[in-house]
């Protein structure tokens, strides 16, 4: 049997749980990025190019490594799938359900399993439960909705009966959250590392666990983290300043939070959500709901 989990930590403690189990990562932050719609190759070299952009890998090594990533689900005869409740492992089942064919089994938990004993991971595996044709279909649905250049297909989603994956509705709220709000532009990221740094945050390191712990369930990385930084501070009008390391909020990031300017307007958009790519002001969250941007 193939076991796929999201990263490398949780792939030990499945292995020292179970020596003899095929263990597989599925290694792609799905929340950062490209993810459009289309076909599964381009689907691959679209993440590739993104990976490769990051300078978190090598195009042709991120490339061969999702191609056989991709290889081994497509001849797995049997499969189970351990991953968390957050937006980070949440899309990732999403993409594995809607991709593997055979018999699928499935350990979902509320807790972090790189958090977990070996003991523990070998009794959620012992207490996995076959993948239903409910969860299926809901996979299919919702990962095709995230795919969309339309993100309101993934409100469609919510308003329907998410119950047979019951982590996925509150992180697919938390995926809308990464749009600009209507009221300052700003991305909950966004906002939450501009709170941090005008809160007292010195540094890179001290705004992340900052950011931390503002998110019921952790879904964002370092790595990640560092992005929606080096944006902040490579904007046209920086929200953020770093010198000798060292963090501090600009004039226009206070006039932003404070909601005296938009953050959109005076920087723009450049940057991929899912199958949306947000280079004009077309979509805004307004706190309960996508809504039509400024133009």
């Amino acid at each position: 049997m193939l076991h796929i989990t999201n990263g490398e930590c949780a792939a030990r403690l499945i292995r020292a749980a179970l020596p003899e189990a095929e263990v597989l990562c599925w290694d792609d932050v799905l929340h950062e990025g490209p993810v459009p719609a289309g076909s599964l190759i381009a689907l691959r070299e679209a993440r590739a190019r993104f990976l490769a952009a990051c300078g978190w890998a090598l195009y042709a090594d991120a490339l061969r490594s999702l191609e056989e990533r991709d290889a081994a689900v497509a001849s797995a005869d049997e499969v189970t799938l351990w991953f968390e409740h957050d937006l980070f492992d949440q899309l990732q089942l999403l993409q594995a359900l809607d991709t593997v064919r055979g018999r699928t089994w499935l350990v979902q938990t509320g807790e972090y399993l790189g958090n977990m004993n070996v003991e523990k991971i070998a009794c959620s595996g012992r207490a996995h439960q076959p993948v239903t044709d409910a969860q299926r279909e809901l996979a299919a649905l919702a990962w095709a909705a995230f795919r969309s250049p339309d993100p309101t297909a993934i409100e469609a989603v919510l308003a329907g009966d998410t119950s047979a994956l019951p982590y996925l509705a509150a992180a697919l709220v938390r995926h809308l959250e990464q749009f600009p709000s209507v009221r300052d532009g700003l991305a909950r990221t966004e906002r939450q590392i501009l709170e941090a740094v005008a809160g007292g945050a010195r540094n890179r390191r001290e705004a992340f666990l900052a950011d931390q712990k503002r998110e019921a369930a952790l879904f964002m990385g370092d790595a990640s983290f560092n992005l929606w930084v080096l944006r902040l501070l490579g904007d046209r009008n920086p929200l953020i300043d770093e010198t000798a390391g060292v963090l501090a909020i600009t004039g226009a990031g206070r006039r932003v939070l404070a909601g005296e300017a938009d953050h959109v307007e005076i920087n723009g958009l450049d940057r991929w959500l899912g199958g949306v790519y947000l280079h004009r002001d077309l979509w805004r969250w307004d706190g309960s709901r996508i809504v039509a941007g400024r133009g």
